[in-house]
């Protein structure tokens, strides 16, 4: 409860101080942390990770606060590939949630053709779909030079080690089981985002 309040008066300083980029990531931390307090049995280390994640990631941003013409928050292309209608609106809604739009595709053979295509900050993968799993189109998109670096977070109701393990083999960044918690997803989908269009956001 104490840390939901200090980022829910840290969100409107940074509003006024006209720092938007930590006001926009305060700001989806606020809404999760708020989850949190008022529902304490969603919590879980992955959000509790997420949490410390996002907390980190503000540090950052605040030792760079003070550079030169900060700019709002730039647009980021995010792809969502998942065979399940369901999942494909859950997850596009909690991006909204952090005020951040996406494209979502059924297909992975479709969804190939997009990134041979375009060019995408963020990529969310199911693993289990048909035709192409999960793990094999983020081997493919791994050869494309574009997406050598791309954050890639798997999305998917498989839970176990060898699970995780696969999607690092395979090239994934990130692993969120199925159930996710929406605002869980929004935070790190902005965590990822805000360090790719930001260098002051990635590891030196």
């Amino acid at each position: 409860q104490d840390l939901y309040r200090r980022v829910h008066t840290l969100t409107g300083n940074a509003n006024l101080a006209g720092l938007p980029v930590i006001s926009q990531m305060a700001e989806a931390l606020e809404a999760l942390l708020k989850e949190l307090y008022e529902k304490p049995n969603v919590i879980n280390a992955s959000n509790l990770r997420t949490v410390a994640t996002a907390i980190d990631f503000l540090g950052i941003l605040f030792d760079h606060a003070a550079a030169p013409g900060q700019q709002p928050p730039p647009s980021a292309q995010i792809l969502v590939v998942d065979d399940e209608a369901i999942s494909r609106r859950a997850i596009t809604l909690a991006l909204d949630r952090a005020r951040l739009k996406s494209t979502a595709i059924e297909d992975p053979n479709v969804a190939y053709k997009l990134l041979t295509e375009g060019s995408y900050d963020l990529i969310f993968l199911d693993v289990d779909m048909p035709g192409m799993n999960g793990y094999e189109l983020c081997t493919k998109l791994r050869a494309l030079p574009r997406y050598k670096l791309t954050p890639v977070v798997f999305v998917t109701s498989l839970n176990d080690f060898e699970s995780r393990t696969s999607s690092m083999m395979s090239g994934g960044n990130d692993f969120i089981a199925k159930p996710f918690h929406f605002l869980e997803l929004a935070v790190k989908a902005l965590v990822y985002v805000l360090r790719g269009k930001y260098p002051i956001g990635r590891k030196r």
